[in-house]
């Protein structure tokens, strides 16, 4: 049984990727220059994202400082 009750598309597959948030990251660390994280959220359908400023709760993966 799939862990969706639908399948997953390629691109959401290339939006959801690591690579992806890590890209997201490096944009928005280039335009405000402060900290940012690529964090593991737990989530099938977002399992990385970018914070300012993570929760204590979160998996840090990536850290970007100036």
């Amino acid at each position: 049984m799939l862990p969706f009750p639908f399948p997953r598309s390629a691109k959401r597959d290339l939006l959801c990727s690591r690579q992806n948030a890590e890209r997201v990251a490096a944009r928005l660390f280039a335009a405000a220059g402060g900290p940012i994280s690529v964090v593991r959220t737990g989530d099938l359908l977002q399992p990385y994202r970018v914070a300012l400023v993570p929760a204590h709760y979160e998996q840090v993966e990536t850290v970007m400082v100036s």
